[in-house]
């Protein structure tokens, strides 16, 4: 156990030192500083169901994210490609009446273009884009 925590604090060491750390006069409370530092680590991109991805072309001020969907930096959206609907894939009108059984993502067909329907809550219904 000893061993594995050791490790785990090395792997956080190099990743802080390899990244440029952060920097110090940014006093903030512990879990401003862990979500400061990982988007920063990180970047800003968004996965899409074709399996690119898609990211801000300059480094963003601000920036937001969302899985199949696209990115927003400094105002300016950027969307995933669109991609279309496969034979027997549910309609979202439709899956948004099911109830989620666990904490997962599906696609879902609207109009001919491919949505992504994502369960954060088990006995929910599906929050569908």
């Amino acid at each position: 156990m000893k061993c594995l925590k050791l490790w785990l604090w090395a792997c956080a060491v190099s990743l802080v030192v390899g990244c440029g750390g952060v920097p110090a006069e940014a006093a903030v409370d512990e879990s401003e500083a862990l979500s400061t530092s990982s988007e920063e680590l990180v970047g800003c991109y968004a996965s899409c169901s074709d399996g690119t991805t898609v990211t801000c072309p300059t480094t963003p001020v601000t920036c937001t994210s969302t899985n199949y969907v696209g990115v927003v930096c400094d105002g300016t959206t950027y969307a995933c490609p669109p991609t279309g609907c496969r034979p027997g894939m549910p309609t979202c009108s439709f899956a948004r009446t099911k109830i989620c059984l666990d904490l997962s993502s599906f696609p879902c067909c609207d109009g001919g273009e491919q949505g992504q329907c994502i369960c954060r809550q088990v006995g929910s219904t599906p929050r569908c884009l």
